[in-house]
């Protein structure tokens, strides 16, 4: 009978310890904080596989080397853009365009670099690289401009830009070049919090 008993409890504990295993998915309102899409945090840096259309693919790294204030720098190759975070999104401090800007609703739209104007596609997104999966992700459209460029990002939650797709169409002709970056890896600290 002692057994019996004994037996019960360990299935009923497994059964209870099941349950709280579930994975933990952060509060919405959290992830959808500008610094947690983007977390521009000194030291923060990310790697990505860039596909050209040549049949080896490039290493890009991203870094952002200091953070004073809300003003953030960032490092890609030899290039530096400061970036402003804000509440409402990140704006590029160089120019009035912004990289995304709340409401973080489905069609908003805002101005974005190059005379683009960057649209709120989605914010749902799952998506899988050599980084891992992501899901609950924010999809941005930029087009328009002087180039006539589309851009597509996707930020996650806690993560920052996973995917970035560019293309640009010729004016003179059908033909359009098309470069694909996907995150390989990050390095990625800290989280901000709502406070009450």
């Amino acid at each position: 009978m002692r057994s019996s008993i004994g037996a019960l409890f360990l299935v009923g504990s497994v059964v209870c310890g099941c349950g709280a295993s579930k994975p933990v998915v952060p509060d919405s309102a959290i992830a959808m904080l500008p610094i947690n899409l983007y977390p521009l945090r000194s030291g923060n840096a990310w790697s990505y596989d860039v596909n050209t259309g040549e049949p080896q693919s490039t290493l890009a790294v991203t870094r952002v080397e200091t953070v004073n204030g809300s003003i953030a720098t960032v490092h890609t190759g030899r290039v530096s853009v400061k970036y402003e975070i804000r509440e409402d999104g990140i704006r590029v401090v160089s120019e009035e365009a912004w990289l995304f800007r709340a409401p973080f609703e489905e069609g908003a739209s805002w101005p974005a670099r190059g005379g683009r104007t960057g649209r709120l596609v989605s914010t749902e997104v799952a998506i899988q690289t050599q980084a891992g999966s992501f899901t609950g992700c924010l999809e941005v459209v930029e087009t328009g401009g002087k180039l006539e460029l589309e851009v597509r990002t996707v930020y996650c939650p806690f993560v920052g830009p996973v995917a970035v797709d560019s293309t640009m169409r010729s004016n003179l002709s059908d033909r359009s070049v098309s470069v694909h970056a996907r995150l390989r890896g990050y390095d990625v600290s800290g989280g901000a919090s709502l406070t009450p």
